[in-house]
């Protein structure tokens, strides 16, 4: 097979593209960008529908119900628009007290969250178009959220990751540890996991289920080479996407923590990255005012990849029964003769288990 990956390009801005959404059960993508426009795109004919107009500064941020024609958008001038987008119209427009970082639905499409300037995260009902409340909390501007159930997730210029039930509107978790701006968060669909990405090159992923952050810290991955923009968990969570200003996207193997591939997607750098639910598509935005539409659904037969997959040494691995994180060795490897899936002390205590199960039936034999 080919050594590349078939992409497309789409031109439509004239400026930075600064975000992407699918929608429409992902035959459609949604951009926003420092044009002041938002554009719908067809993913069959690769071409631009429509342009939607109506913000006065630089779009920032751009989400979609994948199900639905309903998008949001934030902007610098300080609002957030509901837009239909099969009958091109603005439904509604939220004014708000500072520029708009960031906009993000939940996964009914019925609640979104505007990150502003201000320090705050407005969370609003979209059937009624009320406000449910506004978080404060970070101390600088809070530039992404991702938001899961009744779960919260907010990162700031303070380099801080917070985690807040929206049931009792409580933090619960302070993540800290970026040593730059937390750029993007995205929740795990189970909400176990949460992924961060940041200024400091790198993208961390935090096992909220196990907790066991607390003590051996997140799974943090190094392998872009300037500030990461956007990360997201995608194909049932098995994968993560990030893409950032060394001009590269990486596609990582969510559980063992490793690149599977990375791709030098752009002539400048990438402010957001997106994939199809089917893993088939990717969408990537950049300053160099394209887009670009990546078939991926055959890149894990790429050499590279077979290579990164076949290479010899360790990675890490999550325990089957206890959830810990643990380092599969070559030799574990040819010691057990099978895949690992459980650690070490997991595996002992089933092998005494089974030892004492043995022991037990010779004594009941013996008894008889």
């Amino acid at each position: 097979m080919s050594r590349e990956i078939e992409y497309h390009i789409l031109k439509g801005h004239t400026a930075s593209v600064n975000a992407l959404a699918f929608f429409a059960s992902d035959q459609k993508i949604i951009s926003a960008g420092d044009d002041n426009v938002l554009c719908v795109w067809s993913v069959d004919d690769k071409s631009c529908d429509l342009k939607l107009r109506g913000h006065e500064a630089a779009v920032m941020s751009c989400a979609a119900n994948r199900q639905t024609n309903r998008i949001v958008s934030g902007s610098w001038d300080r609002t957030a628009k509901l837009w239909d987008g099969e009958k091109k119209q603005c439904l509604w427009t939220f004014q708000l007290n500072s520029m708009v970082h960031h906009v993000c639905l939940d996964e009914t499409g019925n609640k979104l969250s505007v990150c502003c300037d201000d320090k705050t995260t407005t969370v609003f009902d979209l059937t009624s178009y009320q406000e449910i409340i506004t978080f404060t909390g970070h101390t600088c501007s809070v530039t992404c959220s991702d938001m899961l159930g009744n779960t919260l997730a907010t990162g700031s210029m303070d380099k801080v990751v917070r985690v807040t039930d929206l049931r009792t509107k409580k933090c619960l978790l302070n993540l800290t540890g970026h040593q730059g701006v937390v750029s993007s968060v995205s929740l795990s669909s189970d909400s176990h996991k949460l992924a961060s990405s940041s200024w400091d090159k790198t993208v961390r992923i935090w096992d909220l289920h196990s907790g066991t952050f607390r003590s051996q810290g997140p799974k943090v991955m190094y392998e872009h080479d300037g500030c990461v923009s956007c990360c997201e968990f995608v194909c049932d969570n098995t994968k993560v996407v990030s893409a950032g200003f060394d001009k590269q996207v990486i596609i990582w193997d969510a559980k063992q923590y490793k690149q599977r591939h990375k791709i030098r997607a752009h002539g400048s750098w990438i402010n957001d990255a997106k994939m199809s639910l089917d893993g088939v598509w990717l969408i990537t935005g950049s300053k160099d005012r394209t887009i670009r539409l990546w078939n991926v659904a055959d890149s894990d037969k790429l050499p590279v990849v077979l290579y990164n997959k076949l290479e010899m040494g360790y990675r890490f691995q999550e325990c089957d029964l206890c959830s810990t994180t643990f380092k599969v060795e070559v030799h574990d490897l040819i010691e057990v003769g099978e895949e690992v899936t459980k650690c070490v002390y997991c595996r002992m205590h089933l092998k005494d288990s089974l030892k004492s199960e043995s022991t037990k039936s010779e004594i009941s034999e013996l008894a008889a």
